[in-house]
């Protein structure tokens, strides 16, 4: 696929001056830090260049990223920022097994698993550590998707 139309080189030169900051961005979405304000404009741009009919394909090559990156900031653009306050109450033990007796029967199951654990104030680090994962931002993504999977239910009552 051409990775030289128009609109992908001036999207590409508007995204790349972010690049460095925005690749720094860890945590809460919600923080007002340099690095999550290039990260949230980032993603404004990459929902703004596919709603124009940009590829991510295009972009992604363009910028030498990956796609999947590309990807995962346009559908996760329009979640809400949770508040996580931790409950020292929170049974982690319980939630543990439930994660991995989930993990085994399907990737929704799982997702909406760490959910669970998330929203009863569960830290996903401490399921990282438990679970021998060394990162916890993939947990992250799982509770993004199980988010999107509500959030698209939510639409369809409407």
């Amino acid at each position: 696929m051409p990775t030289d139309t128009d609109m992908t080189k001036v999207y590409a030169r508007k995204i790349r001056p972010l690049l460095p900051e925005a690749q720094r961005a860890y945590g809460s979405r919600d923080q007002n830090t340099p690095y999550h304000q290039a990260s949230r404009e980032y993603s404004r741009l990459l929902v703004e260049y596919t709603k124009d009919g940009g590829s991510l394909i295009s972009l992604a090559e363009e910028l030498g990223v990956s796609y999947a990156g590309l990807r995962r900031r346009v559908q996760t653009f329009d979640l809400p920022v949770n508040e996580f306050t931790a409950n020292p109450e929170a049974d982690v033990d319980a939630h543990i097994a439930a994660i991995e007796t989930a993990k085994t029967a399907s990737a929704s199951e799982y997702h909406e698993a760490l959910y669970d654990a998330y929203m009863d104030g569960v830290s996903l680090s401490e399921v990282a550590r438990q679970l021998d994962i060394t990162n916890s931002y993939p947990l992250y993504y799982g509770i993004q998707r199980h988010q999107k999977k509500l959030q698209g239910k939510h639409l369809k009552r409407r």
